[in-house]
């Protein structure tokens, strides 16, 4: 128990770290409250409550992808769950001795042997990170350079290794005092630590056992005041976050209403929705999302995590104007994110999926993009050839949307305008209309549904582009025009389902057209192709594609999690065999086409899809199975460009089908 003097020191240090931590808190808590209105996150609470606790307590977040370091996070974590209580009877025991937050129990005893273990093993975690991040330095947390520069994970790592070893000093010199009969003497760990003070002097003791008290409360007194100031503040605000993530599927943007709003997108830090902002104070800076980010990994200018970071110092930057409600002194571009950046991502949702605390990075990428296009006029202008084609043609090739439906020539294929009403309707996509790779996958499918004897029938030159072109470049006027056009041609006819052959069609229609009350049963074109081989209304023969991979397409994988169909079919369709490249299913690598890419010149690092033909190349595959065609486009060129056409060729599942049918 401490004297009068040591008490009010006691109390009033708690006091003004409490208070300091409240205020920075409470600011954080405006700053992400001044954002813009966002769709309702509070749905299903109780279950989302109870993803955010299995998550966090499991720490599966942190062990995934890297489980050493993981695991290493988990002691940490499992240090400060421990420690909380262990905290409390230090601080009460000033006031009143021998004091237990649990009681003396059986419980009690438990705990605090669980707190004697997990004390080593933050230890050896605080000290495995050190060396990680500053012997190893990985490239997720290392790169890029500006941003390791920080002190923030030393004085960390410094906080947690202190706090353990002044507990465990703390406990042996107690033991000491009391001859061996204090409450510690029984736990292994602290018994150990025990050698490290004998010799000492009673009152040397005495003098140490205060040092390490007092070393101990205000090492956590002292991360209680730093935690706001750091990426740490994901202690806060990561379970939040976790609690508040979309149940859309990933990277799905929201509406704009042109007739409510004036200003559109984020050319300014405080035009971000709220749960944008919850993100940037969210960032763990972990490095996952860009270790996985295809643009971050063709050496381009983007970082996820980067964006994140910059953003949260922009906010903090700009606090006193943005609560104050004053102008903003400064836009986002170009001294905070450049341009380089926002246009180098594929919106391949990697970083989504990866991200510990369920950050969205794609809409916050999308948004600034949005203000770039629509209200400063500045956007890459090979831009502009697609955006014209869109606009007076529906599709982004700018060929006349008279010829849509040319490709089925000498084919049986129907008009919807001739049948009025089909089981399918077919979408069929700009791709599958216009490019010549494009059309050899929808004869192929057609094919297919004629073999089959499937009811279904196409629009023809009454389809127009879905609109993912516009969408993810920032042209939301553009998509919605396209969007509202092909809505009002469904609601002519009658059909059952909508089937597509590109997977950009596939998520727009399904999920994004529900915007403007486009209700529809989607299917992708190799969930039907799985569905009539396995039936046996098509038989196959598993004939001459050699050993067959398949490219998981960024928006019927992590988008839309089709993964098993297109497996299933190109099994049955081999004969010698089917492999998985490395990076595949929900960890597949983008084939370099979205978010626009595929109308943009790739002029920075290496090329996106040149590293994905060599993920192939490596796996011992001859034939590359895709299931988009802006994936075929990606694979033909980058197997060309490697000069490895006579190891590998690509064709879509709908090809091979085709070609293997009795």
């Amino acid at each position: 128990m401490l004297g009068i003097v040591g008490q009010i020191v006691l109390l009033l240090c708690i006091a003004a770290a409490v208070a300091f931590f409240s205020l920075e808190v409470r600011k954080r808590y405006r700053l992400v409250k001044s954002g813009l209105k966002d769709v309702n996150r509070l749905d299903n609470p109780v279950g989302r409550l109870t993803y955010v606790v299995g998550k966090v307590m499991s720490q599966l977040c942190s062990i995934k992808d890297r489980p050493v370091a993981g695991i290493m996070h988990a002691f940490i974590f499992y240090g400060f769950a421990f420690f909380s209580v262990a905290t409390i009877n230090h601080v009460v025991g000033a006031w009143i001795p021998g004091f237990s937050l649990f009681g003396k129990n059986v419980v009690n005893d438990i705990w605090f042997l669980g707190v004697d273990i997990v004390a080593i093993l933050c230890i050896v975690g605080s000290v495995y990170m050190g060396i990680r991040r500053f012997a190893f330095k990985p490239d997720g947390i290392t790169k890029p350079v500006e941003i390791s520069k920080s002190p923030q994970s030393a004085i960390v790592l410094s906080f947690i290794f202190g706090l353990m070893v002044t507990y465990l000093l703390n406990q042996a010199a107690e033991i000491i005092l009391h001859d061996g009969q204090s409450f510690a003497a029984w736990m292994p760990f602290t018994r150990a630590t025990v050698p490290l003070l004998q010799g000492m002097s009673h009152n040397s003791l005495e003098v140490a056992n205060a040092v390490f008290w007092w070393a101990h409360i205000l090492m956590v007194l002292g991360f209680l005041v730093f935690i706001p100031h750091s990426k740490h503040f994901h202690l806060i605000a990561g379970p939040i976050n976790i609690f508040l993530r979309t149940h859309e599927p990933i990277g799905t943007l929201q509406k704009i209403d042109f007739e409510q709003v004036e200003e559109f997108g984020a050319t300014n830090i405080n035009q971000f929705q709220w749960k944008n902002n919850l993100d940037f104070f969210s960032c763990v800076d972990c490095g996952r999302c860009q270790d996985v980010c295809p643009a971050f990994q063709s050496d381009k200018a983007l970082s996820p995590k980067v964006v994140m970071m910059s953003l949260r110092k922009h906010m903090m930057h700009e606090s006193d104007n943005i609560l104050g409600g004053k102008e903003i002194s400064e836009p986002i571009m170009e001294k905070w994110i450049t341009q380089d950046e926002i246009w180098a991502c594929t919106t391949c949702g990697a970083c989504m999926e990866t991200c510990p605390v369920s950050n969205e990075h794609i809409p916050t990428i999308l948004e600034m993009r949005r203000a770039q296009m629509m209200m400063e006029n500045n956007f890459p202008q090979e831009l502009n050839a697609a955006f014209k084609g869109l606009e007076t043609n529906m599709n982004p090739w700018n060929m006349g949307s008279s010829t849509r439906a040319d490709w089925t020539e000498g084919l049986d294929v129907p008009l919807m305008s001739e049948k009025q009403e089909a089981e399918y309707l077919w979408f069929v996509g700009c791709s599958g209309s216009f490019d010549d790779r494009g059309k050899e996958i929808s004869k192929a499918f057609a094919k297919i549904l004629n073999a089959a004897g499937v009811d279904y029938a196409i629009l023809g030159m009454e389809e127009g582009c879905c609109g993912d072109p516009a969408r993810r470049a920032g042209n939301e006027y553009l998509f919605q025009m396209n969007a509202e056009q092909n809505v009002e041609v469904f609601k002519q006819y009658k059909f059952k389902k909508i089937v597509t052959c590109c997977p950009h069609g596939f998520h727009m229609i399904k999920n994004e057209y529900l915007q403007f009350e486009g209700h529809y049963e989607v299917i992708h074109h190799t969930q039907l192709i799985n569905e009539l081989v396995s039936s046996g209304k098509i038989k196959i023969n598993a004939n001459g594609h050699g050993k067959i991979t398949f490219h998981d397409s960024c928006y019927i994988g992590r988008y839309n999690q089709i993964y098993d169909e297109p497996r299933n079919v190109l099994k049955a369709a081999s004969k010698d065999g089917f492999v998985e490249m490395e990076r595949s299913h929900n960890k597949s690598f983008c084939c370099g086409a979205g978010g626009g890419r595929m109308f943009m010149e790739e002029t920075e690092g290496q090329r996106i899809n040149h590293i994905r033909v060599k993920d192939a190349e490596s796996c011992g595959a001859s034939t590359v199975g895709v299931a988009c065609p802006f994936c075929m486009s990606m694979f033909a060129d980058g197997i060309n460009e490697t000069g490895l056409e006579e190891k590998l060729t690509v064709k879509d599942i709908a090809q091979i089908v085709a070609e293997s049918i009795d």
